[in-house]
């Protein structure tokens, strides 16, 4: 027997395009627009309260009128959200200029340029349609790309857990423009992939992953930089970057959102107002609780043995600028072949380093010894493993 009906009103409206049926109406704050409307009815068993959690608050919403229903609004503590509030009548530069500091435009113009610089850089959007083939391509590179980053992070990731359902749904939501999917290739090769949401005009930047041998080249910013002017050329209102306090977020956001809770139940139905109380109290002492980082307490202890089955350490590497070549006692490698994750971090974070472009690099090993040598058109690295201590 279901006590309480939970549901979870941002992850319904990013993932499955659909708005809970208890809302009759919602309306965008920043700018006082309708985003939906019904006329529907719920028709839900009026004795089992329901529980909505993750309501963004720049929503402001209207419930479907019954005499008998009540709500609740509660808040829901230490759970941010960041977006991009856009203006219609500005162009990109327009609003980058208006709402982002000369210093802050400058670093993400260095930002892009070093990329371009070192490799001939695309961008792609897929929004409409996409091919089976190409879906299935990029989101295999998708998932190496999740799983590569949160191994290094020693993190677990519920999307990973969920995986075979945005692979069985995203396909069809990209087909029918409820969802896109916008990849960076550096030489043809995908390095960074963002699966996107939308909804009305509402552009939600749900699952973005890179390869994190590219790591140097900040390619998040130049995603969030690149969706930015997509959804101003595209008459968007809002950019998000959904939950998840993360730096990159903090930089780029002009609203820091909260979450409000909702309960919804039968004020005539002792039953309902019991099993309501009860939930309210539930959500109640858990911000109770989190205001005195007990929360934060538990995450931890819940990741500390995760944290410590990785025992394998990176390894630690000699650099020297410039070394002398002897050619003769050096072989070519190709680098794009090596499963050395190191030795290819290696060869783009010379390229960031130097700005040299990847087409001008070559990679030799020491018929000697380990070492590795990195030449490009003005400079060269000679890399070798450091001495255990």
């Amino acid at each position: 027997m279901t006590l309480v009906i939970k549901k979870d009103f941002y992850n319904t409206l990013t993932k499955h395009h659909e708005v809970l049926k208890h809302y009759k109406n919602l309306d965008f704050k920043p700018n006082n627009t309708l985003v939906y409307s019904t006329m529907e009815n719920d028709t839900h068993d009026s004795n089992t309260p329901i529980s909505v959690k993750l309501f963004p608050t720049y929503l402001t919403p209207s419930f479907l009128t019954h005499s008998s229903y009540k709500f609740k609004v509660i808040p829901q503590k230490k759970i941010n959200g960041y977006a991009i509030v856009l203006n219609k009548s500005q162009k990109v530069i327009e609003f980058l200029n208006s709402q982002y500091s000369k210093s802050f435009r400058a670093n993400i113009k260095r930002l892009t340029n070093r990329f371009e610089t070192c490799f001939t850089a695309t961008y792609k959007m897929y929004y409409g349609h996409i091919s089976e083939e190409d879906y299935q391509y990029y989101m295999s590179a998708l998932h190496v790309m999740l799983v590569n980053r949160f191994n290094q992070r020693n993190d677990k990731n519920d999307i990973l857990t969920h995986w075979d359902f945005y692979l069985k749904t995203t396909h069809q939501l990209i087909n029918d423009k409820n969802a896109s999917l916008f990849v960076i290739y550096a030489n043809n090769v995908p390095v960074h992939i963002c699966i996107n949401h939308h909804y009305n005009n509402i552009f939600f930047v749900s699952i973005p992953s890179y390869n994190i041998n590219y790591a140097k080249f900040a390619l998040g910013n130049i995603s969030i930089f690149k969706l930015l002017e997509w959804s101003i050329n595209n008459g968007y209102d809002m950019l998000d970057m959904a939950y998840g306090d993360l730096e990159y977020k903090r930089r780029w956001c002009t609203l820091i959102y909260h979450f409000d809770h909702h309960i919804i139940y039968n004020k005539e139905s002792f039953k309902s107002q019991l099993l309501a109380f009860l939930e309210i109290g539930i959500i109640k002492t858990k911000n109770f609780l989190k205001k005195y980082n007990i929360d934060t307490l538990v995450k931890k202890i819940k990741t500390f043995n995760l944290k410590n089955r990785t025992t394998d350490l990176e390894p630690t590497f000699n650099v020297i600028e410039n070394p002398t070549i002897n050619y003769a006692q050096l072989i070519e490698i190709d680098y794009n072949n090596s499963n050395d994750g190191f030795l290819k971090k290696h060869v783009f974070d010379f390229l960031y380093k130097h700005k040299e472009h990847i087409d001008s690099v070559k990679v030799y090993k020491s018929t000697l010894n380990d070492h590795i040598t990195i030449v490009g058109k003005s400079n060269s690295e000679l890399i070798s493993m450091s001495d255990a201590s």
